[in-house]
């Protein structure tokens, strides 16, 4: 029997690291022939300092780190590539189903309208306050 690759990915527990998570869980990274090892940081610095010293061959980090890296404009500044991205700014407010039924009587409808949420949620917590 064959010893699998292993990878080692840094990251940060945020919601666009969903895809290493989805990677490592749902056995994606198993099926493509590599071990997938998830190590969670608590700072971005961690991730890029121990990307710079070869902890991790892949890293959740934030978009100019790897800019920083290869302008030599970070303390241990080594050549990096970022082949894709995990997520394009979609990071959510999520609500209790309790203040949503609130909201929805104030006319939010799930639709992603930012504005419509916000007239919502503000006119719910004008009745709470109210009381």
């Amino acid at each position: 029997m064959s010893v699998k690759p292993q990878i080692v990915a840094g990251f940060m527990p945020l919601l666009d690291s969903a895809v290493l998570v989805a990677a490592k869980e749902k056995g994606f990274a198993d099926a493509e022939g590599f071990d997938l090892a998830l190590v969670r940081e608590t700072s971005w610095a961690n991730i890029r300092d121990r990307m710079a010293v070869g902890h991790f061959q892949v890293a959740h980090v934030l978009a100019p780190m790897p800019i920083a890296s290869n302008l030599g404009l970070t303390p241990l500044a080594v050549p990096t590539i970022a082949p894709m991205a995990l997520g394009l700014g979609g990071n959510a407010v999520t609500v209790s189903n309790e203040l949503w039924a609130r909201m929805a009587e104030h006319g939010a409808v799930a639709d992603f309208d930012p504005g419509r949420a916000g007239r919502a949620v503000k006119a719910a917590v004008a009745v709470r306050v109210a009381r």
